[in-house]
């Protein structure tokens, strides 16, 4: 029981109002700080003033517990103070009543300068408690309180929020999209098939390349926090998981870690298992191929190829899938080396744990991604967008056609991932900006996103075991390894995605900065991963223990409590309004002011722009003047309507070309088909049908 991590909200700079209820507080947001449930009074102290940057030898402060003395209907509350271990003791039992679950700990500060013999040093403690009091009422991520050395965040989690990338949105900087890298794979060729099928990347063949928005990327980028491994969102935190690599991929999670230690002649290795002497061109850097280089030597495979040779083109395929696909770098043009031991044995290729690798590699690009002066992104980036369409639904595509899987085998059906596949015909879609996509983030709400989506009711998709086998590893908190990369692996803080309770998540572990720190040069490889490539083989003892099931009507419960004050979950709330039309913010604070205002906007969205819709057809098709009258208030109604949950002006763009003006709906024969974004649970809503005038009404006075 002593080794239990408790969080403890410490309010301060605000007032202390008295009501029916009890004490209640008014003022700036919380701190929160996690504590060892057997944490003495001195300890706390201790706590308190490096939290809150305030230096002890110059400080006075006052605790004060806000204890709930009754419950239910008859809830009350009362201010006990905290002056030693037993009122501490006391407290810690009363509020918390063993469940630590369901209960955090309230704590109201004052602080006053200690008094001194010297004016000037009462007067630099005064300085300091109001330059600390003054930093709780910012919006800011923290700032440095003279002589401290204490940088105090507003936002307990947000440690890093000075360096990243929405940090400088919040300042007026102008941010454009990242530059994403892709690249195209090798021309396939059935010889292929048996081969690859075999090595567990087939699912990622029948996916095909994805076109990925580098919009929605981007704003995805600017709410991955590299503190926690997630994304910070209204709703709360997400993240992509194992889960959604195995379903969405079709990747072993279970096997040996991505690793390799040794160092080779590369030469000798390129002319064993790929069959071809490497010359200057072949490598863009040292222990990297030329992705061109293997395009102009692997391009075709000869008529009548014998099986060795086919193995070494099925090599060749595998290190471009992995350079152009999964483990895209910033150099633009090259695959490592690394990967020729671990596809030699083409046989052994689906022991390793492949999902846990690209997950690390996706994770390592999206906190180099999300710091500030970042320009671009490479990695597995379109699983990330898969991944959105999947749990947000937001820019997702519409299929027009599906191309059939055929006759296949239960073992080699395609991944989820299929039904997002550039192999099917898609509708044409609209391009949106990056504020959009902001904006669509910000006004999120839970029940609009899909919390359990491999839910095998609601995917209508047979998945092969491939996709399930290793579903008992989901939850691990084991760190993932790719070669240089450990990236740590928080399920913990993302239960609702497995359909589990979410309780307020302990403290983030404490080696995520050091690793961040370092460097695939500054990392000797010979003893970097030994201690986790260790705790990877323990993984089974790792598996997250949750029974409680997720429910929607839990959602505000005491985690989301403790999260809208621990960290940025809306954007539009922290930027500033602009007047200046050539303000930075000025395009940005227009899409992110918009607030919703009802249970779903997006559904009231849909339903006003398809009302729309049939007021125009009403208002072409009316025999009398009063019902043109009455269509044309409710067009407009529905243009009001619309407004209010989404932006305006993008209500002409999805009516399209069927209306040219209020009471007249022009012919549209060719218009383009109406993108609308799927809802969960929801069938997409079909075009609207082309009602042109009959000849008897073209000369009717137009309303």
């Amino acid at each position: 029981m002593d080794s239990t991590i408790i969080p403890i909200f410490l309010y301060h700079g605000g007032s202390i109002l008295q009501g029916p209820n009890g004490y209640t507080y008014d003022g700036p947001r919380p701190s929160v700080i996690h504590v060892n449930l057997s944490i003495t009074f001195e300890q706390l102290k201790s706590k308190i003033f490096s939290t809150m940057g305030w230096p002890e030898e110059m400080t006075n402060v006052e605790i004060s517990a806000r204890w709930q003395a009754a419950r239910g209907g008859n809830s009350y509350f009362m201010l006990i103070p905290i002056v030693d271990d037993s009122s501490l003791r006391s407290v810690v039992t009363n509020t918390l009543e063993g469940k630590i679950e369901w209960s955090v700990i309230e704590l109201y500060l004052e602080s006053s300068p200690k008094k001194s013999d010297g004016a000037d040093c009462g007067a630099n403690a005064a300085e300091i408690v109001e330059d600390a009091r003054a930093s709780s009422s910012s919006t800011g991520s923290g700032a440095d309180l003279p002589d401290s050395g204490v940088v105090r965040p507003v936002y307990p989690l947000l440690t890093m929020q000075p360096i990243h990338r929405s940090q400088g949105l919040f300042e007026g900087e102008r941010l454009e999209q990242l530059f994403i890298r892709q690249h195209k794979l090798l021309k396939w060729d059935d010889r292929f098939k048996r081969y690859i099928q075999d090595t567990g990347f087939y699912g990622i063949v029948q996916i095909g390349s994805i076109k990925v928005d580098a919009a929605l990327i981007s704003a995805l980028v600017e709410r991955w926090r590299q503190e926690t491994h997630t994304f910070h969102l209204p709703v709360g935190e997400m993240t992509v998981t194992l889960e959604d690599v195995a379903i969405l991929l079709g990747l072993p999670v279970n096997g040996e870690p991505i690793t390799y230690t040794s160092d080779e002649n590369w030469d000798q290795w390129v002319n064993d298992f790929l069959g071809v002497s490497p010359d200057e061109r072949a490598w863009a850097k040292k222990s990297a191929l030329s992705l061109r280089w293997l395009h102009d030597k692997f391009g075709s495979l000869p008529v009548g190829a014998s099986e060795e040779t086919i193995q070494c083109y099925v090599r060749a395929y595998l290190l471009v899938l992995f350079g152009s696909m999964l483990f895209t770098d910033l150099s633009g043009d090259s695959v490592s080396c690394l990967y020729l031991p671990l596809i030699a044995d083409l046989g052994r290729v689906r022991s390793y744990s492949w999902a846990s690798g690209v997950l690390a590699f996706l994770y390592k690009e999206l906190c180099r991604a999300s710091r500030r002066n970042c320009k671009q992104m490479a990695g597995p980036v379109f699983l990330l967008q898969i991944w959105a369409w999947e749990r947000l639904r937001i820019g997702s595509r519409k299929v027009e056609k599906l191309k059939p899987i055929g006759n296949v085998s239960p073992d080699y059906l395609p991944p989820l991932g299929y039904k997002w596949s550039s192999c099917h015909t898609w509708k044409i879609k609209r391009s949106y900006s990056l504020s959009y996509y902001r904006n669509k983030i910000d006004m999120l709400k839970d029940e609009n996103v899909a919390w359990k989506p491999y839910d095998t009711r609601s995917t209508q998709q047979v998945l092969p075991p491939i996709c399930t086998n290793d579903s008992g590893l989901w939850m691990i908190t084991a760190p993932l390894l790719h070669f240089w990369i450990v990236e740590t692996y928080h399920p913990e803080r993302v239960m609702r995605q497995f359909g589990r309770y979410q309780t307020v998540p302990p403290p983030t572990r404490a080696t995520i900065g050091s690793l961040h720190s370092l460097e695939k040069k500054a990392r000797p490889r010979e003893n970097w991963t030994s201690k986790y490539v260790d705790e990877w083989y323990r993984r089974n003892d790792t598996i997250m223990r949750e029974e409680r099931a997720y429910d929607l009507t839990m959602y505000d419960t005491v985690y989301m409590k403790w999260y809208r004050n621990a960290t940025i979950g809306c954007f539009s709330k922290h930027l500033t309004p602009s007047t200046d039309p050539d303000s930075p913010l000025s395009d940005t604070q227009e899409h992110l002011s918009v607030e919703p205002k009802s249970r779903s906007s997006s559904r009231v969205a849909e339903m006003a722009l398809d009302l729309a819709r049939s007021a125009a057809v009403k208002m072409q098709n009316a025999t009398s003047k009063e019902c043109r009258l009455f269509a044309q208030e409710m067009f407009e109604g529905c243009k009001g309507i619309f407004g209010e949950v989404d932006d305006p002006c993008r209500l002409d763009a999805l009516l399209g070309e069927q209306v040219a003006g209020p009471g007249f709906v022009q012919a549209a024969d060719s218009a383009e088909p109406i993108e609308t974004e799927p809802q969960a649970g929801v069938e997409p809503t079909p075009s609207c049908p082309h009602v042109g005038p009959s000849p008897s009404k073209r000369r009717r006075k137009r309303i």
